[in-house]
């Protein structure tokens, strides 16, 4: 079979692999659509983090297996674990993620645990069903502090993650603000519902939020979260742009601010991501779609033109 193989940094080649042989827990999936996550981007900027190349990254999917049409939690955990009984695979201490510890979707086909498959209505369009995952991480961040109407939501960085957070805040009622240097993310948060939108933290009002959510994650946007954020409001990181980075704990113990870091979701989570794309209300147009042959040049896009594309999506 074909798959879109990481060697280290921006050498991604598209070539043939073996077909992955499933353990006797495990199905095939034949994918029929996969998401480049900004994640995935890490790796190609030169940061792999845990990643081993060579690797075939990927952990956003649609496809088919024994004959219907399901997704993918991609967390592959102990399943034994009291986290894992309660549904919170995303905080069990042995989790792998597909595309990082072990081959992803970018292919083909990809083995997986019976127990990640996630059963999807057959009318469902592909285009809509996999942003389930990227979608279950902003379900997950919004919550413990669910957005009411009324309420001031800052959301800060308008790649994927951001977008998504924008229109789940804007659906529940929330006056959002988005935050990003790129002028055609802004138009399109304005678009998921956002009400004002910035260009740099700088604009923002400071006091302004109940709710912050950082999904950029660098040293500058933690600063700006506290800034803004309300005295005993809430700010959630998301985004892992940067690693470490001096805090001003002060002003978060001062003002009463609760910080809260989200690491993807629960199942329960990624259920109600599900249920949100069913109802068919997320506007699709700022997805872009390339062949999987073509993934080299859609990482290029994504990493030297961010005006160009918010999201790829790629097609075996």
């Amino acid at each position: 079979m074909k798959a879109l193989v990481w060697y280290g940094e921006t050498d991604l080649r598209y070539e043939e692999v073996a077909e992955p042989e499933p353990a006797p827990d495990e199905v095939l999936v034949e994918v029929a659509l996969a998401g480049i996550c900004g994640s995935d981007l890490h790796g190609y900027r030169g940061h792999p983090g845990p990643r081993v190349p060579p690797l075939v990254l990927g952990h956003e999917v649609v496809g088919f297996a024994e004959g219907k049409l399901v997704t993918v939690y991609p967390l592959v955990c102990c399943g034994a674990c009291a986290r894992c009984r309660a549904g919170e695979d995303n905080l069990c201490a042995d989790w792998r993620l597909l595309g990082i510890h072990r081959p992803g979707v970018f292919a083909d086909k990809v083995a997986v645990p019976r127990r990640c498959l996630v059963a999807l209505p057959p009318q469902l369009e592909l285009r809509r069903a996999v942003l389930a995952e990227p979608l279950a991480c902003c379900v997950g961040a919004l919550a413990p502090q669910p957005p009411k109407p009324g309420s001031a939501v800052t959301v800060l960085g308008a790649g994927p993650i951001g977008l998504l957070t924008v229109s789940l805040a804007a659906a529940a009622g929330a006056t959002v603000t988005a935050v990003d240097p790129v002028e055609a993310r802004l138009d399109q948060a304005r678009r998921l519902g956002a009400a004002e939108t910035c260009a740099s933290v700088e604009e923002l009002e400071p006091d302004s939020a109940e709710l912050v959510v950082d999904a950029a994650g660098f040293a500058a946007t933690w600063r700006a979260a506290l800034a803004t954020v309300r005295t005993g409001g809430s700010v959630v990181v998301l985004g892992l742009g940067q690693a470490e980075a001096p805090f001003p704990m002060a002003l978060l113990v001062r003002r009463s601010i609760r910080l809260r870091g989200q690491f993807a979701y629960s199942r329960a989570d990624f259920a109600r991501a599900v249920e949100l794309l069913e109802r068919g209300e997320l506007e699709l147009g700022w997805l872009a779609q390339a062949r999987l042959a073509d993934a080299a040049q859609a990482f290029a896009s994504l990493v030297e033109h961010p005006e160009l594309t918010q999201k790829v999506l790629l097609e075996p």
